[in-house]
């Protein structure tokens, strides 16, 4: 099963020149969702960002500020480690697929599947040989 999480976009960064430790340049770019929601009048702030890179960096392309999206992405970790230092380890959010959001369920839908049903049930009693 793959890690996704649904926002709206809050921001699209621009795509940035990296030059990594081997000397190699590689370019990323972020992508900022807002996924606050309220839960019993508490209100959870939520911002996670997500870098596309390599092919998947033109996959924001299509997208604007505001529109709801859900991200497939993955969690790498990393470890860094500079001469007479500690260790340090650091995780990176990728994202590799970005596509507009759709309810699979909507009220409207749900509220006439509920009337069809009444109406089979209804038949079903009008049915009755007596």
């Amino acid at each position: 099963m793959a890690n996704t999480m649904t926002g709206r976009i809050l921001s699209i960064g621009d795509v940035e020149s990296i030059q990594g430790k081997s000397g190699n340049t590689f370019n990323k770019r972020t992508l900022v969702l807002n996924c606050t929601y309220s839960n019993y009048c508490e209100v959870y702030e939520n911002y996670p960002s997500f870098e596309f890179s390599g092919r998947h960096i033109d996959d924001l392309s299509d997208f604007k500020v505001g529109d709801v999206v859900t991200v497939s992405f993955v969690i790498q970790g990393n470890k860094y480690k500079k001469e007479n230092q500690p260790e340090k380890f650091f995780n990176t959010i990728a994202g590799y697929k970005v596509e507009y959001h759709h309810r699979n369920d909507s009220p409207k839908s749900s509220l006439q599947r509920d009337s069809q049903t009444t109406t089979t049930a209804e038949q079903k009693v009008d049915d009755l040989p007596f």
